[in-house]
């Protein structure tokens, strides 16, 4: 019985996968988020009437959205490490054979 390929099919090629759809989804939705927060603090900073209290506060949120959008693309380099690892895996054990 091939009971080897079963589990590195189901711990690490299948996980991996996920979490790289799962990161892909996040990051375009963080990415769109980010586009707008620059947006938004650029036409702050051509406005006239606008404090320095506002345009920081600006600038902050898009470096929030800065930083959700790097984290998801480490994830799903991460899960695209852990998915090459099990494919490695896998055709190694098909050369075993």
């Amino acid at each position: 019985m091939k009971i080897r390929p079963v589990i590195l099919l189901f711990t690490l090629v299948v996980p991996g996968f996920l979490v790289v759809l799962i990161s892909l989804y996040f990051f375009a939705l963080d990415y769109n988020a980010l586009i707008q927060a620059e947006t938004y603090v650029e036409k702050i900073a051509n406005d006239k009437r606008t404090n320095e209290g506002n345009l920081q506060f600006a600038y902050h949120r898009a470096l929030a959205h800065r930083i959700n959008v790097f984290a998801d693309a480490t994830w799903g380099l991460l899960g695209g490490v852990i998915t090459a690892v099990g494919i490695h895996g896998l055709v190694m054990l098909k050369q075993k054979d």
